[in-house]
């Protein structure tokens, strides 16, 4: 229901009465407050592969690299490791160093030392890379490593042949030809071919070093460990109360950590280094609750009850004008306003294993009868970028189209349904339509397409999911059609592409199981090569086939629109930056100062 004026007086004066009168419960403390759509979906890095999960785990688990917090590209800087890493003159060996006194949070799983942290070692990074190709584990990031670091794809296939627990636990004891820890603090990797986009990989929660004692007390049979955390990050998982919150305290054992000293002009000029040089984190607590439900975070958030907020299409217009700026009514209360463009998209899978989307002139078609301009504006207000490639801007390589081969043209959507053998839709069967949610917005989302290919004759089933039971489907390969979308892991073609390797078919990241020895080939070719006009040339072809045989109906680049509050310090657009949270700051007298004017 819209809210009314008077509603929003009646709001402004309860919570103005509120703040005057209630006791603040953070008083003294920093805590960052935010909520979520759902859950956090597993603590175990090796399966942890959610935008929310990815949102939280990253505080607690730390990667051998980081992104530069305020640099204006993606530049990669040690986090774990002492240094950038050494590469052989082929290319084909690499050698880590690691910091020597980086302890792991205490906890009860340290029986030899009454519950206090031990010191990271080399070794606990190669237990972690195993961990990815160990069969029960089922981790969604074996890929990472496939086929490129040598001896890993023989460990993991003898995994598969494995048929009981002792001989599983055998083989993992088993050394990775091309994973060693040469001593405490040194690793060495040996690659079966030149991997470009390994430092990328290297700051991915995939490979954050898990200790063995912690999945010897905490893991599943399975050794998967996905309701309890032991890392060597900032936070400490306090509390985790399924579907209803998550709270994060201090490290108070966090080894040296500063704020950024240099930055981007941009950032310089919005007071990002007021902090230069201080140690991290500043927040004392994290709490996160579940809301599943755009409007009651919508309304939380204007109550001051949240720090940060993903804006709700439905109330955009209240918050921004001319798509850029804040409305006068949010520039009073002293919210600002962070654009997160570039690293997101959306789009239609179809799944090529399926009887009925094997055939190509019904993918074209349907293509053909989406109004992708009616797309954007009713579900990002206007602000979403129309999809002419796989890759968004700022790619290295990205493609110059300026057009989808089949974009919204109904006309000619209905002589290729004729073309595929279905005149008029005649004949074919109502199509399943998997969404990634189950919210107003996602239902909204099932109206929209039931119309778009109703004015085709094509009959749709909408199924609403859950994001855990949408991935599930995605991993046992039972889509048909679905919504499809994805943040990039790291800004390079290879991570887009690699969502049409034949090879990453499900349970793997390619939903559509696209199969094409072409594009395959190509993919092979371009995760092997530097930027340069030749691996240009080869994302071009690669586009080609993304475009004529439309295991994609692309769609949009989002702008993801955030509000912080006045109080919320150091908030940056972060992009691909998972560990944004230790940089953030709640000033407590400012928080006071607003809360009680609203």
């Amino acid at each position: 229901m819209k809210r009314t004026p008077v509603a929003l007086a009646a709001l402004a004066l309860l919570v103005a009465t509120s703040a005057c009168t209630k006791k603040d419960p953070d008083a003294g403390l920093q805590v960052y407050h935010a909520a979520e759509l759902d859950d956090v979906k597993s603590w175990d890095p090796a399966g942890a592969y959610d935008s929310i999960s990815l949102e939280y785990l990253p505080e607690i688990y730390e990667t051998l690299y980081e992104y530069d917090y305020l640099d204006d590209g993606y530049r990669l800087i040690p986090l774990l490791a002492a240094d950038l890493p050494k590469f052989s003159a082929d290319k084909l060996t690499v050698t880590i160093r690691i910091k020597q006194g980086i302890m792991f949070q205490d906890d009860p799983c340290f029986t030899g030392t009454n519950g206090k942290g031990r010191e990271l070692k080399a070794q606990d990074f190669i237990y972690e890379f195993k961990r990815l190709a160990f069969t029960p584990v089922g981790s969604q990031g074996f890929w990472i490593f496939d086929g490129k670091i040598a001896g890993i794809n023989a460990f993991h296939q003898r995994m598969d042949k494995a048929s009981t627990k002792e001989a599983r636990a055998k083989i993992f004891g088993q050394t990775v030809a091309g994973m060693k820890a040469l001593d405490d603090y040194t690793i060495q990797l040996k690659l079966l071919k030149p991997y470009p986009q390994l430092l990328y990989v290297l700051a991915m929660s995939f490979t954050a070093p898990v200790a063995h004692e912690a999945v010897d007390m905490y893991g599943d049979e399975n050794g998967y460990m996905a309701d309890h955390a032991v890392g060597t990050g900032p936070f400490v998982l306090k509390k985790w109360e399924r579907n209803k919150e998550v709270v994060l305290d201090r490290n108070s054992h966090f080894h040296p950590d500063f704020y950024p000293t240099d930055g981007a002009t941009r950032y310089r000029a919005n007071g990002l280094l007021a902090d230069a040089g201080k140690t991290l984190p500043f927040l004392d607590r994290i709490e996160m609750t579940v809301i599943k439900e755009a409007q009651p975070r919508w309304l939380n958030f204007m109550r001051g009850m949240e720090d940060k907020i993903l804006l709700p299409k439905d109330d955009f217009p209240e918050a921004i004008k001319n798509q850029v700026n804040l409305t006068p009514e949010m520039a009073a209360k002293g919210i600002r306003l962070a654009i997160n463009t570039g690293v997101t998209f959306y789009y239609i899978s179809f799944n090529m294993k399926d009887t009925l989307l094997k055939n190509k002139y019904l993918r074209q078609a349907l293509s053909l009868a989406i109004d992708r301009d009616k797309w954007i504006a009713i579900f990002t207000n206007g602000t979403g970028q129309k999809q002419v490639t796989a890759l968004p801007p700022g790619v290295p390589g990205r493609p110059e189209n300026s057009a989808i081969r089949y974009d919204f043209d109904l006309s000619r959507a209905k002589d290729l349904l004729k073309k595929a053998g279905y005149p008029g839709a005649r004949g074919l069967p109502v199509l399943n339509f998997d969404l990634r949610g189950a919210d107003t917005v996602n239902r909204q989302l099932g109206e929209f397409f039931a119309s778009q290919w109703q004015a085709l004759g094509v009959k749709i089933n909408v199924i609403a999911n859950t994001f855990p039971a949408y991935l599930e489907k995605m991993k046992e390969g039972n889509l048909q059609a679905s919504y499809g979308g994805w943040t990039m892991d790291y800004p390079d073609a290879e991570n887009v592409y690699q969502l049409l390797w034949g090879p990453n078919h499900a349970p793997g990241p390619n939903e559509s199981n696209f199969d094409d020895p072409k594009m395959n080939k190509d993919y092979e070719l371009m995760a092997m090569l530097e930027p340069s006009p030749k691996r240009s040339k080869i994302i071009q072809d690669a586009d080609s086939i993304l475009q004529e045989e439309v295991p994609w109906a692309l769609g949009f680049y989002q702008s993801d629109y955030y509000l912080t509050q006045p109080w919320l310090e150091n908030y940056r657009g972060t992009g691909v930056i998972g560990n944004h949270l230790k940089y953030l700051r709640v000033d407590g007298e400012i928080k006071k100062r607003y809360l009680e004017a609203r």
